[in-house]
């Protein structure tokens, strides 16, 4: 099936003109098309993130390590109509805060937290395509009664919806750019989580693909996060595609680095 560069191009959704996978990993920007009616598609892999801090409590400082281990993240997506695919992601993590401060004597105080994070159930459709534009539409809800472990549902929380509007363009038949805008609760408070993506794609075979993509939060607490990663993603054959990438926070709110990597497959079709 012949797919948009564009798309292809971003890598994160890497679209290859032949291909007929198209993923909406390894970037943060999704693909705006969806999967061939009939057709399920696993992405998995893991993420390794890294953060430290400082900060002043009580006049004290404090120094914050925190390690965030996703060991498994799996986004399903099926096919139910030529423009509808269905959506399932879930995610198991072990995250370990160091806390060290004249609060804890100087010492290192560890805190671990393993389970399976909120998951989310959704839609995506297109909106619109043609040969060089393509415009999604994604709904997700939330479901903390499906986390696990020390992520498991708080009588605070409650279900929450999230949006987004993915657009791409290609401007050569190996160069392309995508953009998203976004929307996300946490399920605890009424203000959303505004989001940003802009994703640059270049296509340096017919089955290696390039990306680079700075993009951002605005958290519902005002806090700014400014981030860009890039990577590589790599067509091992029409259904099968893998992906190495890295990134780094802009500002102190965000996470310092990290490192993804994973791969796509299409189980039937």
């Amino acid at each position: 099936m012949i797919k948009s560069t564009l798309t292809l191009l971003l890598m994160v959704l890497c679209h290859f003109a032949f291909a007929q996978i198209e993923t909406d990993r390894p970037d943060f920007t999704e693909s705006p098309n969806v999967v061939l009616k009939g057709a399920l598609q696993v992405e998995t892999g893991f993420i390794w993130e890294n953060d430290e801090q400082s900060f002043m409590s009580s006049g004290v400082l404090n120094n914050l390590s925190e390690r965030n281990f996703t060991v498994n993240t799996t986004l399903l997506r099926y096919g139910l109509t030529d423009n509808i695919e269905l959506r399932f992601n879930t995610s198991f993590n072990n995250n370990r805060e160091i806390l060290n401060s004249a609060l804890t004597g100087g010492q290192d105080f560890t805190t671990d937290r393993v389970g399976f994070s909120t998951s989310f159930i959704g839609f995506k459709t297109n909106l619109y395509k043609n040969d060089k534009i393509s415009i999604g539409f994604l709904g997700h809800l939330y479901i903390p009664e499906i986390a696990t472990g020390d992520f498991a549902k708080t009588a605070a929380q409650k279900i929450a919806p999230e949006f987004l509007i993915p657009l791409t363009y290609d401007i050569t038949d190996r160069f392309g750019i995508a953009v998203q805008y976004g929307l996300t609760w946490d399920g605890y408070t009424p203000n959303p989580i505004t989001s940003y993506t802009l994703a640059l794609g270049y296509a340096i075979t017919d089955k290696l693909s390039f990306y680079l993509e700075p993009y951002g939060f605005l958290t519902n607490n005002g806090d700014e996060l400014h981030l860009i990663n890039g990577g590589f993603t790599y067509l091992i054959n029409n259904d099968l595609q893998l992906d190495l990438t890295g990134g780094f926070g802009l500002n102190e709110p965000a996470p310092d680095n990290f490192l993804n990597c994973g791969a796509s497959f299409i189980l039937f079709n």
